[in-house]
């Protein structure tokens, strides 16, 4: 599956009005819409038919009064910790990262 990221959405913009816009174009999709606020992801079912929701559209169809953007949905970085956190509140030292923590 292709997770799509869908932002700029209206706060009344609802995941049916999602589903009528990709079967108005006649873009498939994989299970249901997961809605936020301001921004939606759905799986497409291959790279192709993300590329073409993200040619269809990003910046070029609008729902309630906003252009929506689609890209393809990038997982969130994991959060660094600090060395001394990282390692449990044991001493250690990190040479050449300019980091040390209790050596």
């Amino acid at each position: 599956m292709h997770k799509l990221y869908i932002g700029n959405l209206g706060d009344s913009v609802t995941a049916e009005d999602l589903i009528k816009t990709f079967e108005d174009h006649k873009i498939p999709y994989s299970g249901q819409f997961l809605m936020k606020n301001g921004y939606a992801f759905v799986d497409c079912p291959d790279d192709h038919w993300a590329m073409k929701a993200i040619e269809t559209f990003s910046g070029k169809v609008e729902l309630h009064g906003k252009r929506i953007e689609v890209e393809h949905s990038v997982p969130k970085k994991q959060s660094v910790k600090p060395v001394w956190e990282a390692s449990r509140g044991e001493p250690c030292c990190v040479v050449g990262l300019n980091a040390v923590g209790h050596c």
